[in-house]
């Protein structure tokens, strides 16, 4: 059976509220960050909430991995770990993150002038996000 024969209508409501909450997350974050750090030459809060979904994205794949290929897995372990996947992956960690933000930002850096302001900061999002997914799996393999 395909993963999205698997998909029923409850996962995606799940995705759904998943994905409200992450988003009503996000503002928060974002405006403490802003908040504490006040508005810089870098958009630090956009960096966090990718930093941090990233993080969350890979641990709920890294433990539902070692949910699936462990030995002994039920039918329902299985089915538990893709609704994971499904409400906190893609709906928890994409209402919380934002690409479209981060793109918009990006360009708005060398639409000022600040090209090597954008250059850092694309730079940064992409190894702090990437190495965020990386721990995250890690930890949620050792979780699973």
């Amino acid at each position: 059976m395909s993963l999205l024969e698997q998909i029923s209508n409850l996962h995606l409501v799940g995705v759904a509220i998943g994905a409200g909450l992450g988003a009503v997350c996000r503002g928060g974050l974002d405006a403490n960050v802003i908040r504490r750090v006040g508005v810089t030459r870098l958009p630090w809060a956009t960096l966090t909430v990718n930093v941090v979904g990233s993080l969350i994205l890979g641990l709920v794949l890294g433990w539902s991995a070692a949910v699936v290929s462990a030995s002994g897995v039920t039918p329902g372990q299985v089915e538990d770990a893709l609704t994971a996947e499904l409400i906190i992956g893609t709906g928890f960690a994409g209402g919380l993150t934002t690409f479209s933000t981060f793109s918009w930002e990006s360009f708005r850096l060398v639409n000022e002038g600040r090209a090597r302001s954008m250059v850092s900061y694309a730079v940064l999002t992409i190894v702090l996000t990437f190495a965020a997914v990386a721990l995250g799996l890690f930890l949620g393999r050792q979780l699973g």
